[in-house]
């Protein structure tokens, strides 16, 4: 009993962390997918400044190659509008844009609409075989 107790203390404690889903992975050029908690995910080199061509918070899917980034992002709004105290931010359903970044310049291009997305594509040559998946997938 007091081993389960103990596993059980463990599981709790290690799924429980601040920190234990977060993740960065290396994409292409110098960027990453940076997962700092459920709602912050971001595409950015490690350092980066306000004037780093990046894709904001929060990407819910991406594909990369050698030269582009692709993203799919969700819309956050605040939880509680009308409250000046609660400031976190929660998923807007229903509310996407996407993003084009090219890292050999480096530009972003966005925010679009699927449409808009799917004509920025074709003028940039995206190659048409990158596909986004889900950002988890790149956690390692």
């Amino acid at each position: 009993m007091k081993r389960l107790i103990a596993f059980s203390t463990l599981i709790i404690f290690i799924y429980g962390c601040p920190g234990i889903s977060d993740f960065s992975a290396k994409l292409c050029g110098d960027y990453y997918i940076h997962r700092t908690s459920a709602h912050q995910i971001h595409v950015s080199p490690m350092r980066w400044n306000d004037n780093t061509p990046m894709i904001p918070t929060k990407v819910i899917e991406l594909g990369h190659d050698q030269r582009f980034i692709i993203a799919k992002q969700k819309h956050l709004k605040r939880r509680s509008p009308n409250n000046p105290k609660d400031t976190y931010m929660e998923p807007n359903p229903g509310v996407l844009d996407y993003w084009i970044l090219d890292v050999t310049i480096p530009k972003v291009y966005g925010p679009f609409s699927s449409k808009e997305f799917y004509k920025k594509r074709i003028e940039l040559k995206v190659p048409h075989d990158l596909k986004m998946k889900d950002v988890y997938k790149y956690r390692k």
